[in-house]
């Protein structure tokens, strides 16, 4: 395998894991138990009672980006994942600003839960055992920096199997609870979660509520950097994009709707702003067995960090293939074949922000930050790849247009999109040091974009190689290659 610098690189271990390990990379990337007890947490202030309408407008905006990203996955399977489709789609230029894009909010993950992790235990030791040592988040965040990097250090085999247990775990605890909850209040439901004048403002608070809702999503994507490591990636990549998207969307809502009547229609708000609700509902409802949940939040906390750096790493590892990242981040591991450099310098990366972060301004204000960057920017990349699968199929591949899933899906995912991003800078400006995301998310787009018109111009050398699909090209006859891969 012959890379843009002329040097040669090692495989991944091809077509080594089936749509079970696939599909849980993206289940386990969203994180559901953790997404449910914190990320969807951050929405309640704005989305209030009408919590379910937000999640269920941000699953349909998820919906429409998993099957643009689908659409193109069964294309061009491969490593590069993202940046790959936007690469193939619309240009080399696209694939190199979604790689820009993709360097700064996946290598965030880790950190972010890392962070969740030290505060959720420090929470519990302090409240339930009585350890009140206020810098302990600390030894939490090394506890689970080690626990991930042994984990995907090795087999991708063992990480991918590890993510099957650990989600099922935490969605059939969560699950669970929230049947309960609706078994216990049969006669109060009804249809006012998803009415929007019970949100702040009406549908602004809706909209508001869908930003960090969008983030209890991210990672249904995570499944496209193992396109090379999948058997039969070409159904089981898009299979795992769209399943998982539609599946935990699903579970969001069952989540939120139960929450709401769980907690008390009048007193929801209130109960989920306090510290740690989810626990707090586990003892209300299961009395001990809030330990069981507090499991659930601590196992999906470390399943998606897992994810996280597996996908990072990955999409490191390509980007080192094309030239465009160090070439050390490239090496693979002789036996376990995995990109190794690359997962210890995310390690160390994710480690010592957490470390920066919960020094400078605590753990929770810490990873909130994050989030709110992190969506501004993966939001950004969803947009580019519904663009993509767009002109992909009604420029390039014509005769396999089809109205619904390469244009009013991708429009619609576009259109949803762009509604979190203006009330992030526009209606619901959020205060320092959490408004620090905005402007950072900013300057990087804006460099972004700098960047990639000065190398599209002064080095186009380096962007041809962004288009290519290693595998494929060098399994596929030359015809059947040019067939499959057209030069727009």
């Amino acid at each position: 395998m012959e890379a843009a610098s002329g040097g040669r690189f090692e495989h991944l271990r091809e077509h080594s894991i089936g749509l079970p390990q696939v599909l849980f990379q993206s289940i386990t990337h969203m994180a559901p138990g953790a997404a449910v007890a914190y990320s969807i947490y951050i929405s309640v202030p704005f989305a209030k009672q009408a919590l379910a309408l937000s999640v269920l407008l941000a699953l349909v905006a998820c919906l429409c980006a998993a099957t643009a990203i689908g659409q193109l996955a069964k294309k061009y399977p491969s490593a590069g994942g993202m940046y790959t489709y936007a690469a193939r789609s619309l240009g080399p230029w696209a694939g190199f600003f979604v790689a820009w894009l993709f360097i700064l909010f996946e290598p965030l993950v880790a950190p972010f839960l890392y962070l969740e992790f030290g505060w959720a235990m420090h929470e519990v030791f302090s409240s339930e055992v009585g350890w009140s040592y206020t810098g302990q988040w600390w030894i939490w965040v090394a506890l689970m920096t080690v626990i991930v990097f042994l984990l995907t250090y090795r087999d991708i085999r063992l990480s991918t199997t590890a993510g099957v247990i650990l989600g099922a775990f935490e969605i059939a605890v969560f699950a669970a609870l929230a049947l309960w909850m609706l078994f216990s209040n049969t006669g109060k439901l009804n249809m006012q979660p998803f009415e929007p004048h019970n949100a702040l403002g009406g549908w602004s608070g809706v909209f508001r509520g869908m930003v960090f809702a969008i983030l209890a999503f991210i990672g249904f994507e995570a499944s496209a950097p193992l396109g090379e490591e999948a058997k039969n990636p070409r159904r089981t990549v898009p299979f795992a994009v769209v399943g998982s998207a539609l599946a935990i969307g699903v579970f969001y809502i069952l989540c939120s709707y139960a929450w709401v009547f769980g907690a008390g229609f009048q007193n929801f708000v209130t109960q989920a702003t306090g510290a740690d609700p989810w626990r707090n509902l586990g003892k209300v409802f299961w009395g001990t067995g809030w330990v069981v949940v507090f499991l659930a939040i601590c196992n999906s906390i470390a399943a998606n960090s897992n994810a996280a750096v597996n996908a990072a790493t990955r999409v490191f590892y390509a980007l080192s293939r094309n030239g465009l990242a160090p070439r050390t981040l490239g090496h693979i591991h002789p036996k376990f074949k995995t990109p190794t450099n690359a997962i210890i310098g995310m390690s160390l990366f994710a480690f010592v922000l957490s470390l920066i972060l919960g020094w400078k301004w605590g753990p929770l204000v810490g990873f909130s930050l994050i989030a709110t960057l992190a969506v501004i920017v993966v939001v950004l990349v969803y947009m580019l790849i519904c663009a993509g699968a767009i002109w992909e199929y009604w420029v390039r591949r014509r005769a396999e247009f089809n109205p619904l899933l390469h244009l009013v899906l991708p429009v619609g995912g576009i259109v949803l999109f762009f509604f979190p991003l203006y009330y992030q800078y526009y209606k619901f400006v959020p205060t320092y040091p959490i408004k620090y995301a905005n402007w950072i998310a900013i300057g990087w787009v804006v460099a972004g974009i700098a960047l990639t018109a000065w190398v599209a111009k002064a080095r186009p050398d380096r962007l041809r190689d962004m288009e290519r699909v290693y595998v494929e090209d060098e399994t596929m006859a030359p015809e059947a290659r040019a067939a499959t891969f057209p030069v727009a």
